[in-house]
């Protein structure tokens, strides 16, 4: 009985052939699933490199749009430069050349609006050559931008500005950066259409020309210490009805002597004499620690300049003529020249003689002479238009010549020699203030989207 119920060696090598078939079948189920793993897993994998490819053509746009902003920005501050957007170097005659400003901004020096030139229209560009930025900045027309050769990327932004989109207000403009991740016209230009396979950006923000003077003196002479008058015959002169027709401002008393005034017609000439103010007198403030709002001197300069002096003095759009060795018109000319638009800073121990004329009634200096700076005129009878600010314990103004504008000493002033003329000119001072001084970003103009005009 039992051998009967014993498997034969038939059935039994029967039984392992149907174990190893149904072992197959396991087998190549899992390697199907394995296959689908392996499958799904490589389609993750290949997406996720493109979406890191796109993500990063994106960015890369991105910060060479955004890269864009801050070099026009800074170029706007800086002065002459060639076409490639490279400054003039001191030696090289300036005259042929415009600077960034000059080239893509057309300031209204009567009402201070920013136009741009629209009836020839001006882009700025940049592209990353896999060493270094190359630009070029046309005096009209778009930039043309070497081509590039290898693999890349090489990342381009072009740079334009608008002026309609600001309402008409003086002293700002709109910039508009596209960039993209090739140097390509068609892929920069701001009538653009995308492209597959580009990186594409564009930042916007607006720009305020921060004035170089903000509040205008009142004043043809404005002291904030003592007043001497001298002995000659100098004259100070305000006929400007605006401003009161004061001649004379002063911190302390003014004792006019010699010295002839000329004012509004119809009123003494003793009143236009302001003295005693305690409001430019500003004397030193017994607070404890130090500080620059403790100092008369830096709290005149603060209500003149709107600014402390470190920060107003480190502002790009302030140039430095050394003077240490002497100085003259010519090298405060060249200045002027090289610098439109900046302040003039005269620094170290000399003396600037105006033997000839400085600046121009449509292109007035504002001349800031430090402490041991003394400002005089020497030879001829020049004329100086704009203002001197001179922070001399002692400001001595000598010779035959002529300011118009205004002048103003943070501290003592005396006429100490011959008769020079300090006239009141208010055109001038406002000429300078509306086209002097620095570009700043206005805080939360930026943007990286156009906004459309609702639908009417």
């Amino acid at each position: 009985m039992l051998a009967l119920l014993r498997p034969s060696r038939i059935a039994r090598r029967h039984l392992r052939v149907g174990r190893g078939a149904a072992s197959l079948v396991v087998v190549m189920i899992l390697f199907f699933i394995i296959t689908l793993v392996a499958a799904y897993t490589s389609r993750n994998l290949l997406f996720e490199q493109r979406t890191s490819a796109n993500q990063f053509r994106a960015t890369l746009a991105f910060e060479a749009a955004d890269a864009g902003i801050e070099w026009a920005i800074a170029r706007l501050n800086e002065g002459v430069m060639n076409d490639n957007c490279t400054e003039l170097a001191p030696a090289t005659a300036v005259g042929a050349q415009p600077s960034f400003r000059q080239r893509y901004l057309d300031i209204d020096a009567g009402t201070g609006v920013i136009g741009v030139f629209p009836a020839t229209p001006k882009v700025a560009g940049c592209v990353f050559d896999g060493a270094a930025w190359v630009c070029d900045c046309p005096d009209t027309g778009n930039p043309t931008l070497p081509a590039q050769v290898g693999s890349g990327p090489f990342p381009a932004f072009w740079v334009r500005f608008l002026s309609t989109q600001v309402g008409g207000r003086p002293g700002i403009v709109r910039i508009q950066v596209n960039a993209c991740t090739r140097n390509d016209a068609a892929c920069l230009r701001f009538d653009r259409q995308a492209q597959s396979g580009d990186g594409l950006a564009t930042v916007w923000a607006m720009v305020a020309l921060r004035s170089a003077l903000p509040s205008a003196p009142a004043a043809a002479l404005t002291v904030r210490g003592a007043f001497d008058a001298g002995s000659d015959d100098p004259v100070v002169v305000n006929t400007d009805a605006a401003s009161g027709g004061i001649t004379i401002h002063g911190g302390a008393a003014v004792n006019p002597g010699p010295v002839a005034l000329q004012t509004i017609p119809g009123t003494p000439p003793a009143l236009s004499i302001r003295q005693n103010d305690p409001e430019v007198a500003l004397p030193n403030l017994t607070i404890p620690y130090t500080t620059l709002a403790n100092d008369g001197r830096e709290r005149m300069f603060n209500s003149v300049f709107g600014a402390w002096t470190p920060t107003y003095l480190a502002q790009p759009g302030v140039a430095a003529v050394p003077c240490g060795g002497g100085c003259n018109a010519a090298n405060v000319n060249a200045a002027v020249a090289r610098f439109p638009g900046h302040v003039i800073r005269l620094t170290g121990n000399g003396t600037l003689q105006i033997n000839a004329d400085i600046g121009s009634a449509a292109a007035p200096v504002l001349l800031i002479a430090d402490e041991n700076v003394q400002v005089e005129f020497g030879g001829g009878s020049p004329t100086m238009f704009g203002v001197i600010y001179s922070r001399a314990a002692n400001w001595q103004l000598e010779g035959d010549g002529t300011i118009q504008g205004a002048a103003i000493a943070e501290q003592a002033f005396t006429f100490e020699d011959d008769d020079p003329t300090i006239a009141y000119n208010r055109a001038v001072i406002e000429r300078i203030q509306r086209l002097n001084g620095s570009f700043a970003k206005v805080a939360g103009s930026w943007r990286d989207f156009q906004v459309r005009p609702a639908a009417p």
